[in-house]
């Protein structure tokens, strides 16, 4: 019996991995260890950065989805606008329409008067430089993300307030 069970394991279809760990042999048995079937986990997040006439016209970021599990989220940005956009993800709780406009230049910080963008304090992720031409399209990774609620938003001059932000939750 146990030369019938070592020849039908060894027929038996094996993954390769690059995880780390020893195999035990019992009974001329390969028994795999547990960090050899250990696959890290990643979500891919689309996000669209639209405009109809600049900053003359409604502005909309869209997050599809809108909800990941904790781990490595790929975030895939596409800018489907007319001008220029960004992507950046803060990590708060405040809701993603009540982030206070008090900020600006590049990098934003706090003003008394003319302020046209968001804070970027608890920023953790961003398409970075340069800003996305039109029909461009970015991807970025952030490792290990938390549960908590986030924001996403394009925070050039303006476009936060005219529209260009979302809620991002991990759970």
């Amino acid at each position: 019996m146990i030369g019938i069970l070592g020849g039908v394991a060894g027929c038996a279809s094996t993954s390769s991995s690059t995880a780390t760990g020893a195999n035990s042999l019992e009974d001329g048995v390969k028994i795999p260890t547990s960090s050899s079937s250990t696959k890290v986990k990643v979500t891919t997040v689309n996000v669209t950065l639209s405009d109809t006439k600049g900053l003359g016209g409604p502005m909309t970021l869209v997050v599809s989805p809108a909800t990941a599990p904790a781990g490595d989220v790929t975030f895939v940005v596409k800018n489907t606008g007319t001008i220029d956009h960004e992507a950046i993800v803060l990590k708060t709780n405040v809701a993603f329409d009540k982030l206070p406009i008090n900020n600006s230049g590049d990098p934003p910080a706090p003003v008394t008067s003319g302020a046209n963008k968001v804070g970027e304090d608890t920023n953790i992720g961003e398409t970075g430089d340069p800003n996305l031409k039109p029909g461009v399209t970015r991807t970025f990774t952030i490792k290990n993300m938390t549960a908590g609620n986030y924001d996403i938003v394009c925070n050039l001059a303006q476009h936060y307030g005219k529209g260009m932000r979302a809620p991002f939750t991990i759970g």
